[in-house]
C-alpha cells in the first residue's frame, strides 16, 4: 500500500509541468536612428513640458519642423543616392597603412558633394530653429531651448563623422 502511495505521488511530480523559465531581457542595442530627433526644432519639442511650452507654441513649432522636413526632402533624397552609389562602387585600391583611398573609397567629388548637402541640411536647421526662437519661444525660454538645440547640434555632427567626433579617434592616432 505504502509503496503504490509512493508511487502515485511520484507519477504527481513527475507528471507536473517544471517551473516557467524567466523571460529572457530585451538585448541592448543602441537607439535606432528614428528615435533620433529630426532636427533642433524637433529636439526642443522632446523637451516641451520641461520649457513650459504652450499649446500655441507646440503647434507653431510642429508646423515649422514639418515644413523643414519638406524642405530638406529633396536633400536628403539626394544624400541618400550619393551615399548608396558611392557604396555600390567598386572599392577603392588600399592607400596608406592598408586603409581604403580617400573617405573610406569614396572619391573627393562624391565626399564633395555629401558635405555640400549636410552643409546645406545644417543651415537649413539653424535657420528654422531661429526663427522659432525669435519668434515663437519667450525670453525665459530661449536659453534652455538654445542648450538644447545645441546639444542635438553636436550629437548629430558626432553621428555624421563619427572619426571627428571626441571618442573616435582614428587607429594609429596619438592618444592625447
Amino acid at each position: 500500500m505504502r509503496t503504490s502511495a509512493l508511487l502515485c505521488l511520484l507519477a504527481l511530480g513527475c507528471a507536473s509541468a517544471p517551473p516557467p523559465v524567466p523571460p529572457t531581457p530585451p538585448p541592448i542595442v543602441a537607439a535606432a536612428p528614428e528615435d533620433f530627433p529630426r532636427s533642433s526644432i524637433a529636439a526642443v519639442l522632446l523637451h516641451r513640458q520641461e520649457l513650459g511650452l504652450t499649446t500655441p507654441q507646440v503647434e507653431a513649432l510642429t508646423r515649422r519642423d514639418d515644413a523643414l522636413a519638406k524642405e530638406d526632402e529633396a536633400l536628403r533624397a539626394r544624400l541618400t543616392a550619393r551615399t548608396s552609389s558611392t557604396t555600390s562602387s567598386p572599392p577603392a585600391s588600399p592607400g596608406m597603412g592598408g586603409r581604403r583611398g580617400w573617405h573610406g573609397g569614396q572619391n573627393p567629388q562624391s565626399a564633395a558633394h555629401r558635405t555640400d548637402a549636410l552643409t546645406q541640411l545644417d543651415d537649413n536647421d539653424t535657420r528654422a530653429y531661429l526663427e522659432i526662437e525669435e519668434q515663437v519661444l519667450t525670453e525665459a525660454q530661449r536659453p534652455r531651448a538654445r542648450e538644447i538645440a545645441s546639444t542635438y547640434r553636436e550629437a548629430l555632427y558626432d553621428r555624421q563623422h563619427p572619426s571627428a567626433s571626441r571618442g573616435g579617434q582614428d587607429v594609429g592616432s596619438p592618444t592625447p
